[in-house]
């Protein structure tokens, strides 16, 4: 069964590869602008800001990017190939943004275990058990967490002890 929070990232997935066909070219440059750019800004921006910033860092780095990337001329092609040019775009751009929506609430460090506790228990239960009841978000998380590039990329917040 499918929680809230599946049904958010989920959302934001296919609004960004419906955003991605309509668009064209111009947004798969600006996705992958954006992630780049994520990818280089999230490691800097986390200990300085609440975790629940990162998913708006990356909303506003996509929006900004796809406004950037309207004004680079790009040789029109048919709109077949640029609706899989964008659509491509749009897939691996609302990919990252659903993961961040998955991954990015707060965890804690159990010292006891020596294992990381997501979702923390110091959340609100009714978006706990969102996070609980979701068959993706700690598998993501577990797989984010045990990666060194995506957690510098997702979970830059995290140090492991």
């Amino acid at each position: 069964m499918l929680s809230w929070l599946d049904l958010m990232a989920l959302l934001v997935l296919a609004a960004a590869v419906a955003m991605g066909i309509r668009q064209g070219a111009h947004f798969a440059l600006a996705a992958i602008s954006a992630l780049v750019l994520y990818v280089l800004l999230a490691p800097l921006v986390a200990p300085l800001v609440p975790s629940f910033v990162l998913p708006l860092l990356a909303l506003v780095l996509g929006l900004g990017m796809a406004y950037i990337a309207q004004l680079i001329p790009l040789t029109f092609l048919t709109p077949t190939l640029e609706g899989i040019i964008g659509g491509a775009g749009g897939l691996l751009w609302g990919l990252f943004l659903a993961i961040t929506i998955w991954v990015s609430f707060p965890s804690e460090f159990v010292a006891s275990t020596g294992a990381l506790r997501y979702p923390s228990e110091q959340i609100p239960s009714g978006v706990k058990d969102g996070i609980v009841s979701s068959p993706f978000a700690r598998p993501l998380f577990d797989w984010a967490a045990g990666n060194p590039i995506l957690r510098a990329a997702l979970l830059p917040f995290i140090h492991h002890p």
